[in-house]
Formats: structure tokens, sequence, C-alpha cells
């Protein structure tokens, strides 16, 4: 029996994002107890009593990217680490991303302590003074922060995705090939206004190892919608929020202009790719032939689709935890639309002539978490970096996809999918 190939797709939320920790550890956990396949590859599951299915591809935004990238780096082969390539290596990276983001030393539980108390009298009304990330007290607080004992995964991405993936440079890209696991991470440059992926396909690309599926011609034909090679600045860039961070600069890249065929060469500046794609969905259907693609795409949704009923008056907290809802939701459904949409003629008309050639139906499935727990956090919330509030919505996750798997197994075709799975029960 053929695996089901599985992309996964982890949208960002902040600190909530820790629910996608949990969730990708129990499917991984599940890879972990079965054997490979013959041919190696990482992602696959061949044995227990369920069907069998193999994790192809992972794409993310924000902590949505950290995560995805996190078991891409444990799932694909290193020349230097040998236990990379692995279930187990992916686990454990997961493990350590959040454990090294939290709020750990005395200098870090009390900066936490006190984002919080100054968020919550910011959304209450209280008058307090807002700064630019680019003023310059900002640099002395780090500073002043890192002196009193702030580790540099507490105090940025460089430090965080240092700590994360310490041998990226030496990853086997020939065994990224063979092992057939890709990574996505979405962010927006935002001179140019354009959605951009940081894609390891685009990697093997460049270094000669597989060639691109289609008219890749992004600086004439598709001006907005960049495919850059992986980085870990890429995945940093996904996870930049305007109004807290400066944004992130990756230079020497190549943009289209007003003149055809006349391109410019400059640094890029990017910001968290919540504004555009969260996560990348589409462009995880850009495969060399219909085998190569996902058969269903698995979206680790952290942003409630529904409002949560209020009680009394709608405070700021209510407005901007769901105006920040509503960015990343309206982004991603109109991407799973398009693929729903696509689904449904090939039903019709089938794949034998154009412009349906070559594409084939893919199921769109939805893992959330327990409506109680998704309509009990806040904004507030999802800057919140204490370990035990970390390692609850770990724990949620954990149990979500345990029974979510179950029933997968358990239902096959018949189980629930996009767009009926990403509201909640009435009930």
């Amino acid at each position: 029996m053929s695996p089901t190939r599985i992309a996964i797709a982890c949208q960002g939320g902040g600190t909530h994002a820790a629910f996608t920790w949990g969730v990708l550890s129990e499917i991984l956990r599940r890879q972990q107890a079965r054997p490979a396949t013959a041919a190696g590859s990482a992602g696959a599951d061949v044995g227990g009593d369920g069907p069998p299915f193999q994790v192809v591809s992972l794409s993310g935004t924000s902590a949505g990217a950290l995560c995805a990238l996190a078991a891409w780096y444990g799932l694909v082969p290193n020349e230097r680490d040998p236990d990379c390539g692995t279930p187990a290596k992916a686990i454990e990276r997961l493990d350590a991303l959040w454990t090294s983001f939290a709020a750990r030393t005395p200098a870090e539980r009390t900066h936490n302590a006190v984002v919080a108390k100054m968020l919550d009298l910011a959304e209450s009304g209280a008058p307090l003074p807002r700064s630019s990330p680019y003023a310059r007290w900002g640099d002395a607080g780090l500073t002043a922060l890192r002196a009193l004992g702030a580790r540099p995964e507490y105090l940025g991405f460089d430090g965080l995705l240092a700590s994360l993936c310490p041998d990226f440079d030496a990853v086997d890209w020939p065994g990224v090939l063979a092992a057939d696991v890709r990574m996505i991470a979405g962010a927006v440059e935002v001179r140019s206004g354009n959605l951009e992926i940081f894609d390891s396909d685009k990697t093997l690309h460049e270094l000669g190892l597989r060639s691109i599926p289609f008219a890749d011609d992004q600086y004439n034909s598709t001006r907005w919608r960049m495919r850059r090679p992986l980085t870990l600045a890429g995945v940093a860039a996904s996870g930049t929020l305007p109004e807290l961070l400066r944004a992130t600069e990756i230079e020497e890249l190549w943009f289209p202009t007003a003149e055809p065929e006349v391109l410019e060469q400059r640094t890029g500046y990017y910001w968290d790719g919540l504004y555009s794609q969260n996560p990348p969905v589409r462009d995880l259907l850009d495969t060399a032939a219909p085998d190569g693609r996902p058969d269903e795409i698995w979206v680790i949704r952290i942003n409630p689709q529904e409002l949560r009923p209020i009680e009394g008056s709608i405070g700021l907290d209510d407005i901007r935890d769901r105006t920040n809802a509503l960015a990343g939701n309206l982004s991603l459904n109109s991407e799973l639309d398009h693929i729903e949409t696509v689904n449904r003629w090939l039903r019709a008309y089938g794949d034998e002539h154009p412009p349906l050639a070559g594409r084939k139906e893919v199921a769109v499935r939805t893992v959330k978490m327990r409506r109680e727990t998704a309509w009990g956090l806040s904004h507030v919330s999802k800057f919140d970096r204490d370990l035990g509030h970390l390692e609850a919505l770990r724990d949620e996750g954990v149990a979500v996809a345990s029974s979510w798997l179950a029933d997968w197994e358990a239902q096959g075709d018949s189980f629930a999918s996009y767009p009926e799975d990403a509201r909640y029960s009435l009930s």
C-alpha cells in the first residue's frame, strides 16, 4: 500500500503556535514508532494498524515557520550531525525551539512579566508611551537585558535560529532530495510589496539538483510572487512583526522593476508573512509531476475562524485579537478555496485536457485547538513566553493530534475536511 503523501501547513499566531509544537510532535511520534520505507524516506509511516502516510512538505509563517523549520531540519540528513534525518531528531528540535524561546532566566522571566503587564494596561486603554522598533532606546534595552543574563535565544531570531539549526550550513542537499521533504516559509518584502517564499526546492534548483517544474519567470510574469532559496534569514523574515522588530534585511537580492527585463539588485527588507500567506499553501502544489504532489494538506490552524462570544463591553483586546485572526485566516482561506475550486473542476471535467491536465485532487483537512482552549486565549497571551503557558498549549496539541489521527485512520476518505472542519461545532 503506497503511503498517503501529506503536506503540513503551520499557521502563525505568536506563542499560541506552541499548539503546533504538540501537533507536529505527535505526528512525528507516530512515524518514529513505525519503520521507514525501503527507499529510506525520513517522513515515512508504514507500520501500525492505520493507513501509511508520509510527510513530504512543511510550510509555515511566523511562529508556524519556526515549527516547520525545526521539524524539517530534524527530518533531513546533515553531513555534520548523524542524528538528523529521523523523526526523533525532529521532535528533539521542536522541544529545543520552544524551551529555548521560553523565558527561563530570572531576567527573562522578569521581562516577560513586565511585557505582559504593559500589554494588559495598553489593552485596557491606559495612555502608555509608544515607540518605533527603530528607536535607539530599544537597542539600549536589549543591551541591558543581555547584561542582566538574558540569553541570545531569548533576545532575537539570530540567536534562536543559530541554536535551533547549529549545522544548517552542513545540510546534505542531495540527501534532502532523496528524503523528499520540502520546507517553505512565507514573508512580505516591504519596499516592493511582494509576497515571497523561502523554499528548499528553490535551493535544490540553484544547486542543480532539481529542475523547476513550471515556467518560473518570476521577474516578468509572476512579478509580485518571489521564490527564494531557503535560509535562516528567510525564516527570521517570516516572523518579523513590524510593530516590535526592525525589518529583516537580506542583501544582494534581485527584484523586478517597472521596465520589462530590467532587474534591480538591492537589500530586501522583510516583515511577517501574516499579511500575505498564513501559511503558504498553494505553493505546496508546485511540483514536477502530479505524483510528486501531496495527496492531502493538513492545516494546523492557530487563529479560530469564528469570533468567540463576548460578554459585556468589547475592549481593545477583543478588537485586536479579532483583527489579528482575520488577517491570518482571510489569506489562508483564499488559498484553500482556490484548491477546493480546482478539486471541483477535476471531479466535473477530469484531468485529460488543459488547464486541468497534470493536476490531481488534494484533500484539505484542519487540525485546530479545542473550542474552549481557542476561545479562552487572547491577543495578549500571544506574547506570553512563560514555559508553563507554552507547555499547556503543547499538551493541547498532543491531545488533539492523537484523537485527530485516530479518527483520520478509522474514517478514511469520509473524515471531515475543509471548509466544514475549519469551524467549531455549535454544541
